[in-house]
């Protein structure tokens, strides 16, 4: 018997029935399990291998839609990886050649990349003062890493990125689970997931998604949709599931009620 509450089961009844669908899913905390180093992440292998499997099924696309750069999703998801890709929040965007028309990667103008220089050599002189406090480096984004440090020195610098970052104009900043995203790009996985079910032609969308940055995501879904937040804290996704473990739940049972 699937574990999953009978509410949620009845909602994945439901998005099954449609013909054309998109399954879209966070990495970090969904499909992989949270950990201290963000290169030292990787999907839970049942995982991997039911989004797999999920792809394969007639009138079913998958998507794994992250806050990681492209490169760095590629280097801790194992092949082979979901034909669709959204990094960077939405800022990087990669499909299946026929749905290729529709996106190509915006360059940044010389003001953007002055203002990421600029917002970098002071995120990067607030990690130097705290002991491991780190930076991730995005092709429009630098992101602030707490999640080694004390929770003395995270706090304080998150206070002192914030304070820092909040005067300059056309920087967008994201606070996440244990990170603060500073970009020069305004995107975000909504916008991401609204994209895709235009450029694929889907009559519904599931989302799945654990952290703050996924709430973009959850607030574009249409009542014939279904978002799925992984974890407590509040959310506007209509369902839940405890965590990434419950995931390879979740994937089981879509193929079942798909077959």
């Amino acid at each position: 018997m699937s574990p999953l509450s009978q509410q949620l089961s009845a909602a994945l009844q439901d998005f099954a029935g449609h013909p054309r669908v998109l399954v879209a899913l966070d990495f970090d905390g969904t499909l992989s399990p949270l950990v201290d180093r963000p290169q030292d992440a990787r999907p839970l292998p049942e995982s991997a291998e039911l989004v797999e499997q999920l792809g394969q099924l007639a009138g079913v696309f998958t998507a794994v839609i992250s806050g990681r750069n492209l490169q760095s999703l590629s280097e801790v998801y194992p092949e082979p990886l979901p034909a669709i890709r959204i990094g960077s929040h939405g800022a990087e965007r990669l499909v299946p050649e026929q749905f290729a028309g529709g996106w190509s990667d915006a360059s940044l103008s010389l003001e953007q990349t002055q203002l990421l220089g600029i917002l970098t050599d002071r995120l990067q002189a607030i990690a130097d003062r705290h002991e491991n406090v780190n930076l991730e480096f995005k092709p429009s984004a630098t992101v602030l890493h707490v999640r080694q440090a004390s929770p003395e020195s995270a706090q304080t610098a998150m206070s002192e990125a914030l304070e820092s970052l909040q005067e300059l104009k056309g920087v967008k900043l994201m606070s996440g689970k244990a990170v603060l995203e500073a970009s020069v790009l305004n995107v975000h996985k909504g916008e991401a997931l609204a994209w895709l079910r235009r450029t694929l032609n889907v009559q519904s969308v599931l989302f799945v998604g654990d952290d703050v940055t996924d709430e973009n995501g959850f607030k574009v879904l249409t009542e014939n949709d279904l978002g799925v937040k992984v974890g407590s804290g509040p959310t506007a996704a209509t369902q839940r599931i405890n965590s990434p473990f419950e995931v390879p739940d979740l994937l089981k049972s879509l193929i079942s009620m798909r077959d």
